[in-house]
């Protein structure tokens, strides 16, 4: 049973269509991400569920409550900004117990003494958020949305003002504090990697729309379009027309062919072919060539389209800028879209 449903939500601003009959639902304890470019709608629609926009129509639900029109406050929801929002005459302790105390909740130095041990600020507790580093004020944000115990936690792009290193270690400590909780967390990103590591399940968004839905691993290995084929693997997308150009054959069908860059195997071109029952051979030249952590990455020219290759263990020796190559394509790899 759902825990979470939207449906059919609409919401325009000056007769400009923001979110477009967005529909979906997410069981109890289910961490989704909504993904997409900025100014696909997905801010908007998380501002929608917490009450800080009115949509304009449709519904949302949340254990089995309709909170279309309830007032933020009353809808059991805790929120994280990306700019954490600290009270800055607040230390650390007082900025977490605050909603708690305006609610005159009971327990409060004890409540807050938990969530403060779950983010690991311990020793922090008196300290102000001009003292704590980035990631730091972050936790304290997380535990001041938590410490409320909403129903559904709302992340909106929480950690995109960190640096690398401290967004990978949040992202661990987010995703383990999540499954402690159980809570139901719908998280907002544009980083592919990010949504890719910490979701259940992905809603990738586009003009206002939910293009597509899944898990991270049918997301990325079954793009139903172009546009997510593109902006979630760096997919090498060909009209059906230069595909079979390029490998001599009509034996696909379709509109266009999506192939990620890793299933692809690049090789001198003087070296010998492999089996030409399951692959597919192309020829060009090595345009450029770069390397991110231990990943090759070729671009090669050919007759018809530049293609990314993605050498992932490179053991032999690195191919040179302007080298004649050939390019081996799995045929059951090929996506047809």
């Amino acid at each position: 049973m759902s825990y979470v449903t939207i449906d059919q939500v609409t919401k325009g601003y000056h007769q400009q269509v923001v979110l477009e009959n967005i529909s979906l639902t997410l069981k109890k304890g289910e961490f989704a991400t909504l993904l997409g470019q900025s100014g696909c709608g997905k801010s908007t629609l998380l501002r929608s569920i917490a009450g800080l926009e009115d949509v304009d129509s449709g519904t949302i639900f949340i254990d089995g409550k309709d909170i279309t029109h309830v007032s933020p406050r009353q809808r059991e929801v805790g929120m994280v900004f990306q700019s954490y929002a600290l009270f800055p005459n607040m230390n650390v302790f007082d900025n977490i117990a605050y909603g708690l105390k305006m609610k005159k909740a009971k327990n409060i130095k004890s409540r807050v003494t938990k969530m403060i041990e779950l983010v690991d600020l311990v020793g922090k507790e008196q300290s102000y958020p001009h003292q704590l580093s980035g990631g730091q004020q972050q936790r304290v944000a997380l535990a001041r949305a938590l410490v409320m115990e909403p129903k559904v936690l709302l992340l909106d792009e929480p950690l995109s003002a960190l640096d690398a290193k401290i967004r990978k270690n949040l992202q661990k400590e987010l995703k383990r504090i999540q499954k402690e909780l159980d809570i139901t967390t719908i998280f907002v990103t544009h980083d592919q990697e990010e949504a890719m590591t910490m979701s259940d399940r992905i809603f990738v968004m586009n003009k206002g729309k939910i293009v597509q839905s899944g898990s991270p691993v049918e997301i990325y290995t079954s793009p139903v379009n172009t546009f997510v084929a593109k902006f979630i693997g760096n997919y090498n997308v060909l009209s059906m027309e230069v595909f079979h150009q390029l490998v001599h054959s009509t034996e696909l069908n379709g509109k266009e062919v999506a192939i990620r860059p890793e299933v692809l195997q690049i090789v001198p071109a003087d070296e010998d072919q492999m089996s030409v029952q399951s692959n597919w051979g192309i020829k060009g030249f090595v345009k450029d060539v770069s390397m991110t952590g231990n990943v090759l990455r070729y671009e090669v020219e050919t007759e018809g389209a530049a293609l990314l290759v993605d050498d992932l263990h490179h053991k032999g020796k690195m191919l040179e800028q302007g080298e004649q190559v050939q390019i081996f394509v799995p045929k059951k790899e090929c996506i047809i879209l």
